[in-house]
Formats: C-alpha cells, sequence, structure tokens
C-alpha cells in the first residue's frame, strides 16, 4: 500500500444532486444531499487535499438498459412528462423530470465505477445513489432506477470484473439488487437490515443465500427492533468473514443512514459509529484485495442531520488509508 496515509475520494454533488426530490413533503427530498454537503464543507480544511467535488452526469440510456428493461425506461419517461401518478404502488410518485433526476443518479454512479477503474480517483461516493428497490421493470420504495445494479453490471460487462462484493447497510433489505442476482454465482450480496416483518420490503430473511450455483454467495443478516451498535458490530464480524472469503474484485458499499436512532421512518438505534466501522473496514481491505476498488452510494436515511453525520463519517473513513486485520 506504500506510504500514503490518504486517499483521493470523489464526491458527486452539483445542481443535478438535487434534482432527485420527492415533492409535497416526501421523506425522500434534497434536504438530506444539502445537509450533507454543508456539513462536509465544514471539514474543508481537514479533507482538502483528499475530497473531490465532481459533477453529476446524465447516464446513456442504453446503461440505464443494461439492468432495466426497455419497456420499463419508456413508462418512466412517459410519466416524467406527465408529472403526477405513481411509479409503483403509491410510495415513489412521479413528478415533471423525473426521468432525468434518476437519470443523473445513475450517471454518477457509472462515472464513479469508471474513474476508480481508470484509477483517476480510488474511491468515489454517491450521496443520493444506492437506490436498491428498484428492480428490472419496475420502481420501488422511492428507487425509480436502481443505479447499483447497473453498477454491478457495468463492472461484470464492461470490466470484466469476475467477483462483486455488494454490501449493503441500509435499514431496509436491498431486495432490488437481491433478487436480481440471487442465482448469480459472480455477485456476492451482504445486507444487514432491519427484520422484514417489521419494515419495508418484507424480505432478506436469514435462509435466502442465494440460489442454484449461487447458492452460498448471499448473506442476509436481519436484526430486530431496537438493535443498536453492539447488534451491529456483532452482525457486521460475519459480514467481514464473509466478504474476506469471497475475494472480490471489486466492492460497493450502500451506506443507507436509515438505521440510525430518530428515523422516522425504521426502529433501529444506530449511532454513526456503524457507518465508520464498516466504511473504515471495507475501505482498508479494498486496498489488500483489490487495488482499492471501492465505491460507495448514499441510500436511505430520513432524519436530515443524523444522514448528514453518518455520510460525513463515510466520507473520512474513505480518505483515511489504514491496515485492516483479515479475518
Amino acid at each position: 500500500m506504500g506510504t500514503k496515509t490518504h486517499c483521493n475520494v470523489c464526491v458527486f454533488y452539483g445542481p443535478a444532486t438535487e434534482l432527485y426530490s420527492f415533492p409535497d413533503g416526501h421523506p425522500l427530498n434534497s434536504a438530506r444531499v444539502k445537509s450533507f454537503w454543508g456539513l462536509l464543507k465544514e471539514q474543508e480544511e481537514f479533507l482538502r487535499a483528499r475530497i473531490r467535488r465532481c459533477e453529476p452526469v446524465m447516464a446513456q440510456e442504453q446503461d440505464i438498459m443494461r439492468f432495466h428493461s426497455k419497456e420499463y425506461v419508456s413508462f418512466v419517461k412517459k410519466a416524467s412528462l406527465l408529472g403526477h401518478g405513481y411509479l409503483d404502488a403509491g410510495d415513489t410518485p412521479a413528478f415533471k423530470g423525473v426521468f432525468e433526476a434518476s437519470s443523473y443518479v445513475v450517471g454518477s454512479t457509472a462515472l464513479g465505477l469508471d474513474m476508480i477503474m481508470k484509477r483517476s480517483v480510488q474511491h468515489a461516493f454517491n450521496p443520493v445513489g444506492g437506490l436498491h428497490h428498484a428492480r428490472r421493470d419496475a420502481a420501488g420504495g422511492f428507487c425509480v432506477f436502481n443505479d447499483a445494479a447497473v453498477a454491478i453490471t457495468l463492472a461484470k460487462e464492461k470490466y470484466g470484473i469476475a467477483k462483486v462484493a455488494y454490501v449493503d447497510i441500509d435499514a431496509h433489505h436491498g431486495d432490488g439488487v437481491y433478487y436480481e442476482f440471487e442465482d448469480d454465482p459472480t455477485v456476492y450480496i451482504a445486507d444487514i437490515h432491519e427484520d422484514g416483518t417489521y419494515l419495508y420490503p418484507g424480505t432478506g430473511h436469514e435462509y435466502e443465500k442465494g440460489k442454484g450455483t449461487a447458492e452460498g454467495t448471499k448473506l442476509n443478516i436481519p436484526l430486530q427492533p431496537q438493535s443498536g451498535d453492539a447488534e451491529f458490530s456483532a452482525a457486521f464480524s460475519r459480514v467481514q468473514t464473509f466478504i474476506t472469503k469471497s475475494q472480490p474484485e471489486f466492492i460497493i458499499l450502500q451506506c443507507g443512514a436509515d438505521g440510525l436512532d430518530g428515523d422516522p421512518l425504521t426502529h433501529l438505534r444506530y449511532s454513526t459509529a456503524t457507518h465508520r466501522l464498516a466504511a473504515r473496514w471495507l475501505h482498508g481491505f479494498s486496498h489488500q484485495a483489490c487495488q482499492g476498488r471501492l465505491l460507495v452510494l448514499g441510500g436511505g436515511g430520513y432524519n436530515v442531520q443524523n444522514t448528514a453525520k453518518a455520510w460525513v463519517e463515510v466520507v473520512k473513513a474513505l480518505s483515511e488509508r489504514k491496515m485492516v486485520q483479515i479475518v
């Protein structure tokens, strides 16, 4: 790893970042990323040499359709022009420009992947990314296009990555990633979430470990309501063992902050220590296992202050290069 003590991190932020914002008091709105960026700027002196602000970019439709069906993309485009109704059963409202806003999310995540693979930055963070509920042909849970799934597909198809590890610590199970790659033995998924008995989308049971040749390449760890840092730490120790054995060539972390104590939509009681733990370990491991190839996506988080604090901890962890213990 050489003598460098820090890493250069691309953080996507600009006017287009704020476009992915549902109207009329919806819990997923632009206040989250505005608060995060404002708090991150207060750390500017500490992070000045390490953080590179990157402008969001729109995805090409062909990249969106590497994962999503042509029919679904057309449906979103039409709903975007109309600007009313829902893209799913009632969680994800359409608004004028939702297609463009969603395309910026995918495009920024895809660009982060490209920059990491081309080594123009060491790591990238897209705070408005991590839309892990969208399926190939449907929206779900505030998620229109699944940028994480697009990134996994791009890593494999564009760059020939043989094994991708996807770690998801959002309070909600990442069903749109898990079930779309459930039978893919090249995608290792570890997902810590609140038990689906109590929380949307009601999936991610511990017995779900992959199907067919992918049996054993998936790890679901549902936690009971009121679980806090101790329970998360115990669960993450299992993730460490699982990811270490997977020997990935690329790692994606979805670091949703809706598991923090005080989130209005969930029942977990984490502190920001959970995000610091996950990001620090995966960062160090990525340098030992896969040339530092680590892409991070924001995900959920509906207490604005909590989310900002958790994501700043993630960015700090990405910027500080530390050795980790391989378990």
